[in-house]
């Protein structure tokens, strides 16, 4: 079952009465698509709650927070930071939007090294945003629209002509990219 999209949605956004069974088969094809557009976008194996860990690179002295590669977090299970365990409220804090750990108390630093911190933990959402289901379903209406015409510009009947896109177009709109922008990681992916 679709995610971020619903086929009652993009038929109403696309003004297709619901009586109308037309486009029904297209529209269906497009719900797994979007939903994996979404996640890839936002840095996510799944919308539901789905557990991570992660083992992370300390490159700096003075370090004192790391970042999940997932966002956000729900609960955190483990923390080991250089092999020992640590705890939630007490050797660190975390901001579970951004998912961002911290050292508590403050003059505590992280290890230098390779994986000297690794983290479990859960992210994804209890329930998706309402906003991140109308950006799926604008990206399912703009593919829906997209569909008909892969590749052409422009045509022309009287002395046939014809013009082909750039091949450049995107399937998420702006005003889709702009919701998707508040929900994705602040850093670059790959970075911790």
């Amino acid at each position: 079952m679709a995610t971020f999209a619903s086929s009652v949605a993009i038929k109403r956004m696309l003004g297709i009465p619901s009586t109308v069974t037309t486009h029904d088969d297209a529209i269906s094809d497009l719900l797994d698509a979007v939903d994996q557009i979404v996640l890839d976008e936002l840095n996510l194996d799944a919308a539901a709650s789905t557990t991570y860990t992660d083992k992370l690179d300390v490159n700096d002295s003075g370090q004192t927070m790391i970042n999940t590669t997932k966002r956000p977090v729900l609960s955190v299970t483990a923390l080991t930071v250089g092999g020992t365990a640590y705890t939630e409220g007490t050797n660190y804090k975390i901001d579970k939007s951004l998912g961002m750990v911290t050292l508590m108390p403050m003059g505590n630093f992280l290890p230098v090294g390779r994986e000297s911190v690794e983290i479990t933990y859960t992210a994804g959402f209890s329930s998706v945003p309402a906003d991140l289901i109308y950006a799926g379903n604008l990206i399912a209406c703009s593919m829906f629209n997209q569909q008909s015409h892969v590749g052409f510009a422009s045509e022309k009947a009287g002395d046939y002509t014809y013009s082909l896109g750039k091949g450049a177009g995107s399937t998420i709109p702006a005003l889709a990219n702009r919701i998707l922008n508040k929900h994705r990681r602040i850093f670059a992916r790959g970075a911790t």
